[in-house]
């Protein structure tokens, strides 16, 4: 009995079991429990469709160029290479030859959207490879001088002055006891291994004038001392003494960089390269109305170039023309109007009453979109340029007031009033609108000719 059943295992294991073995066998159980399960034969598999390979094929193709001109194009972020920071050479340079080989201190200063930030950022990373130490801050709307200054002695830390860590905490403790220019300047001047530029972003959101004041006098006491720290003050102004009021013997140590709009041909310059980049191609047509829509502002710039290359992508198309533009910018427009509903709601209004000619109403937003703040002299100038009657311009600003804010006059009482748009992003989605107005005229035009042609 021992032996058949021995046999019967052999023939188990050798595959040439008898045909008779119960199916109750303990130890067949067993060995089937312990295999692995017979793969289920897969249902058949349809053949693949002749343009399946080619459709995904097109889709991943379609999804790189996407990705690629949000990151190329990306206009929600600063920059931070020099190579995209296009348009600001000359100001780049500018701050190099000032600030890191002579020593000054730098004001920059201009509209929102105008590239401020993503100078001083590549600056501040091209400082730091070259051995400097860049400490970036904002600024914050209150607060007195000790409490802007304080953190920045934080940051700066006791290596740059070369001195123990509880020699730099008494002398910290010495300054914030009494917070003035001259012991700042006297702790500063002490930095003496490396060169330290402190930064202060959004400088126009500090309003107490004697804090402005203090700084002021920190910039002559750092110069005098001839301190290997210095400042750089950020902020949207239309003019350096609107930013920082300095007497008249501290401007000399500042260098004023203001940013004006980017000059055509660099606009088109960046269209034209970044777009080719993503293998896109903007046609002539297409790259002057961008130019007109951006009027140099960098940030519109990419923003409009971006919506462009998305709306060609969606349609399948290599090229960008005029129509794929304005589908695109108009995208970027309803983003713009979650933000700023009662501007883009006048804006649509004021173009389709037909109350102003469309040249009068793109002229006033060049003339706004060119300048951080204008007065009507300079939009009776405008309109003159553009043909249309001057006499118009005090109907416009009435007309566009809800949009406008009256800025404080600090010279003569008979000064013209300085009129901006409260957004300063707005006078170009103003164009927008008054592009797209143009572009339905001509539509609707072209096919009535074509019915009369029938």
């Amino acid at each position: 009995m021992l032996r058949d059943w021995f046999d019967r295992l052999r023939g188990w294991l050798t595959g040439r079991a008898r045909q008779n073995v119960s199916s109750s066998d303990p130890l067949r159980m067993a060995s089937q429990a312990a295999q692995a399960p017979l793969p289920r034969s897969a249902p058949p598999t349809p053949p693949p469709s002749p343009n399946g390979h080619a459709q995904d094929r097109a889709t991943r193709v379609a999804e790189r160029s996407r990705m690629l001109a949000i990151r190329l194009f990306g206009a929600n972020q600063p920059v931070e290479n020099p190579r995209d920071l296009f348009g600001r050479q000359r100001e780049l340079d500018s701050l190099n030859i000032a600030v890191t080989e002579s020593g000054m201190h730098a004001v920059i200063y201009g509209p929102r959207g105008s590239g401020k930030t993503s100078l001083v950022r590549v600056f501040g990373d091209m400082a730091d490879a070259s051995g400097a130490s860049v400490i970036y801050l904002s600024c914050a709307g209150g607060g007195d001088f000790a409490e802007l200054m304080l953190p920045y002695l934080d940051e700066i830390g006791p290596a740059a002055f070369g001195m123990r860590a509880d020699n730099f905490a008494n002398a910290v403790d010495l300054v914030r006891a009494s917070p003035t220019p001259r012991s700042f300047a006297s702790l500063l001047a002490r930095v003496d291994h490396e060169d330290v530029i402190l930064i202060l972003d959004e400088f126009d959101r500090l309003e107490d004038r004697e804090t402005k004041g203090q700084l002021a006098l920190l910039i002559k006491l750092l110069s005098d001392m001839r301190s290997r720290v210095r400042l750089i003050f950020v902020g949207i102004s239309g003019d350096v003494g609107d930013l920082i009021d300095v007497h008249a013997s501290v401007r000399r140590h500042i260098l004023p960089v203001g940013l004006k709009p980017i000059a055509d041909e660099e606009v088109e310059n960046f269209i034209r390269t970044t777009s080719q980049a993503i293998g896109l191609v903007f046609d002539l047509e297409a790259l002057s109305l961008l130019r007109w829509l951006v009027c140099g502002s960098p940030y519109h710039m990419r923003l409009f170039s971006l919506h462009g290359c998305l709306s060609a992508i969606e349609r399948d198309q290599r090229f960008a023309d005029a129509e794929t533009v304005l589908s695109g910018v108009e995208r970027a427009r309803a983003s713009w109007r979650e933000t700023n509903q009662r501007d883009d709601a006048l804006f649509e209004t004021l173009v389709r009453e037909d109350r102003f000619p469309v040249a009068a109403i793109e002229a006033f937003a060049q003339a706004a979109a060119r300048q951080l703040e204008f007065t009507i002299d300079d939009l009776t100038g405008a309109l003159e340029q553009a043909g249309v009657d001057p006499a118009i311009a005090p109907q416009l600003v009435q007309a566009l007031a809800p949009a406008l804010g009256r800025l404080p006059t600090a010279t003569a009482a008979d000064s013209p009033t300085r009129l901006a748009f409260d957004d300063v992003l707005a006078p170009q989605f103003l164009l927008t609108v008054c592009a797209r107005q143009r572009w339905n005229k001509k539509t609707s035009q072209s096919i009535a000719g074509k019915g009369d042609d029938r």
